[in-house]
């Protein structure tokens, strides 16, 4: 796929005037499969890696420097790729108007923060309760994948491969919000954001209570409950910012 609008880029530089369009708009069409594809595969192999990783740090109650930096560089590359799959997908669209890339580092600084809270969420409460962290993992994907499958996508070309789609983006929304849908997502990005803050609450509180006491001192237990909500109001305060001030309307 990189081969191909690599090639159908060449093709928009060196045809012919009237040909150059036919060409541009399909390798942008080609670019936002690719963004699409990288997404995926971003939160099926980075996501549960971090959730891991932070799960041995909060167990461990130390940092290693290699362990640090493999964690954030996962972080990153959530928030990149769903800022990043955003912006190609309106560039790509002649109907949309492209967003700006203050627009997209807004986006990744929301995403961020976000993905970071419930990330660390996920990690305090695997730490005590691993069993019932696969349940409620499970529960939440199933919630999801049933909501997206009925608000009726039309990504794939049939209704089987439509499923599997909705499936492996169900995963996505265990950890960030992803509109699949054309036309208004406040509402049910209001529903989505609502759940996980109290799903975020919820899990920190419940660490919060059962939390080994002997490896982990109650000021650096607060200090990670500080972290959580912290940066989910933060991302929840980018997320306005890009919705005020630059998303393309």
């Amino acid at each position: 796929r990189y081969l191909r609008t690599l090639y159908l880029g060449l093709q928009s530089r060196w045809q012919a005037e009237h040909r150059r369009r036919h060409f541009y708009w399909r390798m942008m069409f080609e670019s936002a499969d690719i963004s699409m594809l990288r997404l995926l595969e971003a939160f099926l192999k980075s996501a549960p890696q971090l959730v891991l990783q932070l799960s041995i740090m909060v167990q461990q109650n130390s940092i290693e420097p290699l362990q640090g930096f493999s964690a954030s560089a996962s972080l990153v590359s959530l928030a990149w790729m769903i800022a990043s799959y955003q912006k190609v997908l309106r560039d790509s669209r002649e109907d949309k108007m492209p967003m700006s890339y203050k627009g997209a580092v807004v986006q990744i600084l929301w995403h961020l923060f976000t993905i970071a809270a419930r990330a660390i969420a996920f990690a305090l409460f695997a730490s005590v309760f691993q069993l019932y962290f696969g349940i409620f993992i499970v529960t939440h994907w199933c919630i999801m994948t049933f909501w997206i499958i009925q608000g009726e996508t039309d990504f794939c070309m049939s209704k089987w491969e439509e499923i599997i789609y909705n499936m492996v983006v169900g995963i996505i929304y265990i950890f960030c919000w992803f509109n699949v849908k054309e036309g208004r997502s406040r509402y049910r990005m209001c529903i989505y954001y609502i759940i996980t803050l109290s799903e975020n609450a919820a899990l920190t509180i419940l660490w919060f209570l059962y939390y080994d006491r002997q490896t982990t001192s109650d000021f650096n237990a607060l200090i990670l409950v500080c972290v959580v909500s912290s940066s989910f109001a933060l991302g929840i305060f980018f997320m306005f910012i890009y919705y005020c001030l630059l998303h393309p309307n």
